[in-house]
């Protein structure tokens, strides 16, 4: 059985009023403005792992990875 369904089920066992007060708490839950996503910017990743690649260029590195000259550890 479904989540909501379980919960409709809990509903029906409610007062009226209990009712009432579940709906708007719920409304006022969905009315709450959500967080603004934060969009990340690639440079802000730029250098962390500097070794990876020893020193190769990440194109080339992709490059001889499709060729199968490349075994991932």
């Amino acid at each position: 059985m479904s989540h909501i369904k379980t919960l409709l089920k809990q509903v029906d066992c409610l007062s009226v009023d209990e009712q009432k007060e579940l709906l708007s708490i719920l409304n006022k839950n969905l009315t709450k403005p959500e967080p603004p996503k934060i969009r990340r910017k690639w440079r802000s990743i730029r250098g962390t792992a500097p070794n990876l690649l020893k020193g190769e260029d990440a194109q080339a590195w992709i490059l001889r990875l499709r060729s199968g000259d490349v075994a991932i550890d």
